[in-house]
Order: C-alpha cells, then structure tokens, then sequence
C-alpha cells in the first residue's frame, strides 16, 4: 500500500502551479477555494514535477493560511440543567422499580456492543474511501447492519479515548424524518464500542442522549436532543447533513462528552450514563413503571450547554459573519490532549460566500481543566485560548497537534458525492495547507495519541457509503513537519 513518499502537493507561484512528489519542497501560497479549484481541474502524477498555467486571478485569490487571529477571542457561558431536576433524576434512578441502573462511564455500554462493522475489504462498492485507500496508510470499516444506509439516522461525530472511563470510540448521530419534502430533525443518539482491530469485525451500542428539566409544577421531565436553532439559507453541497447540522462533532475528554450543536457545545457527564428497560420506544416512564429511552439499553443525560457571549449568531453557512469575533458556529468539535491544558478544538462549516480574507472560518481552542471539564470562572464562563482562521469551506471536521511552539491544524472538507479533501496546516507558518485527497461525505476527526503511530479518526455519513476510518497523522501532512 503506498505510503506518504506517493503522495504529490503544490506549489504556487505567479502564474503557474507546479506539482512534486514529496522531497524538500516547501508549500507556499495555495490556500481556501484556490486550492480546491486547483486539485479539481489537475490530476496528481507521481512521477516527475509538471507545471500548468493559472489564471493571475487565482493566483491573487490564494493567498493565506491557518494563522491567529489577533486581538480576537470569544467567551462562552454555561447553562447548567437545573440541580433539581438533576436531583429527581439521581432519587428516580434510586427506585428499583424503575429499572435504571446508574453506570460509572461508558465502558460497560461499549463492552455490550451487539451492532456490526466489518473491515474495508469486504465492503465492496460501500467504499467512501477509495481514493485515500490508494495514497495512505488506512484503516477502515463499514456498517453491516440498517445504519449502513439509513436515510433517518446519520452519523456525524466521532470520539476516541484510552482511559478508563471509555478504551474506544464514540459516534454521534442525529435522528430525522419526513414531513412532506422536508426532512426535520428530531433526536439525537451516540455510539460507543471498542476501537475495531485491523482486518477484523468490530462492534457499538447506541446509547440515547436525553435531557433532564422539570415541568412547571416541578416534576420531573425528558426531552429529546435536537438542533436549538440551525442555521438557515442556501447549501450548495450536497451532502446529508449540512442544512440543519447538529451533534456535528464530539469529543470525549475524561468525565465529559461534548457534542456541537451549531448554536454552542452541549456537555455530558458520562457517570450520568443509565442501564433502562427496552422494549418501548418512548422516552420516559411507561405504563409499567420502568424508564424508556427509544428501546435502547442505555441512556445518557445532558448536563450543561455552553453559548458563545456574542452579537449575533451563528448565520447561514453561506453569509459573512458581522466581524472575525462575532456570529461565531459551532459545526464541529474535537478533543486535542497535546496542548498544556488540554483543549478542545471547534470549527465552522462555510459554503462559498461565507468567508472573506478579512472574515475567515473560525478555530477556536477552548482549555479544559483535569478531569475533563471545560476551564470556566466563577461565573461559568470559560475564554478562548487562541482563535485561528483560515479561508478553507466546506470544513466538516477539524483536529489539532501541539509540539514545539506551535499547532498543526487537521481539516475533513466534503464535496458532495465526490471525494472530499483532507489538509494539514502548521499555525502561521506563511504556507497553505498541505493537501491529500480525501472520503466520499467525510464528516469530524478526532486524534489518537498511540505508541504505535498517532492516528487521526473519522467518519463518513452518506447513506450507503458509510464507513469509520484511521488514517497515520503523519501521512496526513507535508513531510518534515512534527
């Protein structure tokens, strides 16, 4: 299987682009939409350098690269479920009748895992990673049950973690359905199994994510996760998820799931995970007196939501935010344990049209304390660490590196039924991001610290082409980086 030394990159100046194969040759110049328009028109050879002619326009057009935003940084505030209703939670799980039982984390969920995957070579034309498959290193398998093609659950998020909490991977999902021409989203869901082996068949259990309220005369309550307010406006991909994205991401970081709900980042406290009674798909207690949650056999309970304090809201994917520290979107979130603290990473899904050189996409770093919990103040606010930006669209999924004095930025773009485009990019480093071809419906990345190679994760989401993958980290970036 070829490795990086097949890969071949670009490099830009006036007037023409010329394509290598890696060696000493440094980036310099392609960046956003360029490069996109580019890579499309060119094919990649894997002989000697060729150089085309391009329009001085694009040559203008392209330049940038992943690089901080100075003096801009945002602020989010916490809104916690309510104690008590958390406490009627804790007192209703207590109740042997109502067969809940409460789990430290999620270990004994993804030790159950019934639910399939099987391994690339046996998923035949269910192969949204083809293309990548002929340039990297790159494992991957597809689903072999409904999820492979289901138009009502669409896969989105992926985590990964070796701790004790959870040694495995977790999903995130969102549930829809018709109502005339119109898809509305309705729920949400995470997965969580085992990391699978190479060449082997590997296993998840869906788990319902709910939230805990009260009603008015302060009984307890349940709701279904679903989009607080998705963006609206024009969507020129054509992907499954992009018009009402939400659970865009997730990242687990010791006690606490996060998942990217467009508007903010909504928290779980994974030792809220509850064993429920099956057999109803309701949410909530049924006639008989046990807990229901959609006829799975777990259930996981919202703690908090974070919302950006700031003018605005997240706009259509395809409408300039009012300034680079407003209208900031939540597409996409990932766990980053190479920063000191360690971070969690969001990013922005931009169609053309939403990003200017003076308003890029937003990557906003976020630090956590020990256990996992986002760093906030007294008041609950937790602050920006740093803020990038970068004039790449259509970013679905993002992950991060730290070494030395600076970051190396992992970008999953989509391209509707076409592969998407993979890009690595070191913060600030004057160079646009190193390119490599990418999945069919490519959607987050989360990375792997592992002895034997860090790995960057990801998952694909069109129906029928569904696959979760790996990919070496260092086979996604210009040779001699970190």
């Amino acid at each position: 299987m070829p490795r990086i030394s097949d890969l071949s990159y670009f490099c830009l100046s006036p007037g023409k682009v010329t394509m290598y194969t890696p060696r000493t040759t440094t980036m310099i110049g392609l960046g956003g939409g360029a490069v996109l328009a580019v890579a499309a028109a060119v094919a990649l050879p894997s002989g000697t350098p060729r150089t085309v002619a391009i329009s001085p326009a694009a040559a203008a057009a392209a330049a940038g690269d992943t690089a901080p935003l100075p003096g801009v940084s945002f602020t989010m505030k916490s809104e916690p479920v309510p104690a008590d209703a958390l406490r009627q939670l804790d007192a209703m799980a207590a109740n042997p009748d109502r067969g809940m039982t409460r789990q430290p984390n999620l270990a004994a969920a993804a030790a159950g895992a019934g639910n399939g995957l099987s391994w690339k070579s046996e998923c035949g034309s269910n192969d949204a990673v083809m293309a990548v498959d002929a340039k990297v290193t790159l494992g991957a398998w597809c689903f072999d049950n409904g999820d492979k093609s289901s138009q009502y659950w669409i896969p989105q998020g992926v985590a990964i973690s070796r701790t004790e909490q959870l040694d495995g991977v977790v999903l995130s999902w969102y549930h829809r359905h018709k109502e005339g021409d119109d898809w509305v989203t309705d729920g949400s869901r995470i997965t969580v199994g085992t990391r699978p082996r190479v060449q082997a068949k590997g296993a998840y259990q869906p788990v319902t994510l709910a939230i805990p309220t009260a009603t008015a005369d302060g009984k307890l309550a349940f709701k279904d996760v679903s989009p607080a307010a998705p963006p609206t406006g024009s969507v020129t991909t054509k992907g499954v998820a992009e018009a009402k994205q939400h659970q865009g991401g997730t990242a687990l970081a010791g006690d606490f799931l996060y998942t990217a709900s467009t508007s903010g980042l909504r928290v779980y406290d994974i030792r809220r995970t509850y064993r429920v009674a099956t057999g109803k798909n309701i949410l909530g207690v049924g006639d008989d007196g046990k807990f229901y949650a959609h006829n799975e056999k777990y259930a996981l309970f919202q703690t908090a939501a974070f919302s950006p304090e700031n003018a605005g809201s997240c706009p259509a994917w395809d409408k300039v935010p009012d300034a680079q520290n407003q209208d900031l979107c939540f597409s996409t979130v990932s766990y980053d344990p190479t920063t000191s603290p360690k971070s969690l990473l969001t990013a922005e899904f931009k169609t053309a049209g939403g990003v200017t050189s003076a308003r890029p996409m937003r990557v906003v770093r976020w630090p956590l304390n020990a256990d996992g919990s986002l760093k906030t103040d007294a008041s609950g606010r937790v602050k920006s660490s740093v803020v990038y930006g970068t004039n790449l669209t259509k970013v679905q999924g993002v992950s991060g590196y730290h070494s030395g004095t600076g970051d190396t930025i992992y970008y999953n773009t989509s391209n509707g039924a076409s592969p998407g485009s993979i890009y690595s990019d070191r913060d600030g480093d004057g160079n646009s991001p190193f390119h490599l071809v990418g999945p069919i419906g490519g959607e987050s990345l989360a990375f792997d610290p592992y002895s034997g190679g860090d790995r960057v994760w990801g998952v694909t989401e069109r129906p029928g082409q569904r696959m979760l993958y790996w990919i070496y980290r260092k086979e996604m970036q210009k040779p001699g980086m970190p």
